[in-house]
């Protein structure tokens, strides 16, 4: 069946098909301008990750090898002190105290002679080993006021925020590398008194 005027069913070319609109140059440029920008937008991001990356993290020991030197001494530190349970009388008692206090000044001076440069390097490096002695200057104390007074107890010396000292002193590491203080440094009686933290 024909029908007269009709165009041929279906239509030789696709009714929907449209010319593709103009491009104005201004878009073309805005283009070119956007993806430029983008590329430079993530060389700089690269850069600064990377740079960050290599900066020191102001609140944590992170130099790989200043903590393993650390460990290293922490570990003979820690297994020294184990091995000197304070007893007797209190003037060995006394002398016990002042040999673990030792113990940790030995290890302090073996991490500043290994490491040199890398404890000023790494931000809390120095207050971390500051904060040790700090800790075996408040034990020595308690020897001598020991000797004066048995009633003499032993304070844990704290930080600037008044928190306890061992534990800003323990914070300082990440992951397993860490140096955390004997509980034998912080009550040097634990048979006879505790510790005021």
């Amino acid at each position: 069946m024909e029908t007269e005027g009709l165009p041929p069913y279906p239509p030789a070319r696709d009714a929907w098909e449209f010319p593709p609109p103009p491009v104005q140059k201004r878009w073309r440029w805005v283009a070119v301008s956007a993806t430029v920008l983008g590329l430079v937008t993530a060389i700089v991001l690269v850069t600064a990750l990377v740079e960050l990356g290599r900066r020191d993290a102001p609140g944590v020991i992170d130099d790989d090898e200043l903590v393993s030197i650390i460990d290293r001494e922490c570990s003979l530190m820690t297994s020294t002190i184990e091995s000197m349970p304070v007893t007797g009388p209190p003037r060995r008692q006394g002398q016990t105290i002042v040999d673990q206090n030792r113990a940790v000044s030995r290890m302090v001076t073996a991490i500043e002679r290994e490491a040199g440069d890398r404890i000023a390097d790494d931000r809390p490096a120095r207050q971390w080993l500051d904060d040790w002695a700090t800790l075996v200057d408040a034990r020595n104390r308690y020897v001598v006021d020991g000797l004066e007074d048995e009633s003499a107890r032993f304070t844990v010396p704290r930080d600037p925020d008044g928190d306890p000292l061992p534990e800003r002193m323990d914070d300082v590491f990440v992951g397993e590398g860490s140096c955390t203080v004997p509980k034998a440094l912080l009550s040097p009686y634990p048979e006879l008194q505790t510790t005021e933290v």
